[in-house]
């Protein structure tokens, strides 16, 4: 898949998370860079040039690191209190809180906002699974371009590949949902 970014280093906090159940620690990253290849061409294939050794093998130099005029610095901090502060599901319009995050996209390349507005096309997880169901196609008998997938000419809706019978059971039911509203937590 073509991305023109590539982490070039990373600022570690200097304290762990605690320990997971296989008493492993984390520390989490402060500040990302992330090196951002000219032109929007795909990562390290400008900046990146290889040497040929002697011996004829090659060698890849890390020098693109210090491109620094190709830097794009990511704060996490920051990026968490814009989103905690500004970004709203789309579904729903609900916060981004502990434990219930608006951190879910469905596209790679969504469109880009100003530092002072909040992320757009973002979800909660469990809003991101509703939204989907909606636009999915869960008719019962549908007529589909390849074999019972691709777009349904029943309800115009699209119907994926490999959908069992507990999957599609779940999509409906998720599909009952009132549009912009929650299930509610039984």
């Amino acid at each position: 898949m073509h991305d023109p970014l590539v982490v070039a280093f990373e600022i570690r906090r200097p304290w762990p998370t605690k320990r997971d159940s296989t008493g492993w620690r984390h520390w989490p990253s402060l500040v990302t860079v992330w090196h951002r290849e000219p032109g929007g061409h795909d990562a390290l294939t400008i900046c990146q040039k290889r040497v040929q050794m002697p011996d004829g093998g090659w060698k890849y130099p890390r020098t693109w690191r210090w491109h620094v005029n190709h830097w794009k610095i990511q704060v996490h901090a920051m990026q968490e209190l814009r989103r905690r502060l500004l970004t709203r599901c789309t579904w729903c319009g609900g916060r981004s809180r502990k434990g219930d995050a608006v951190d879910t996209s469905h596209s790679w390349d969504g469109p880009r906002s100003r530092w002072w507005q909040g992320e757009c096309g973002l979800y909660h997880g469990n809003c991101s699974g509703i939204a989907r169901a909606h636009s999915a196609c869960v008719c019962a008998d549908p007529i589909t371009d390849g074999e019972g997938y691709g777009s349904c000419a029943r309800c115009g809706k699209y119907r994926g590949f490999g959908w069992t019978e507990e999957s599609l059971a779940r999509m409906r039911e998720l599909a009952t949902v009132p549009r912009g509203q929650r299930r509610r937590r039984s």
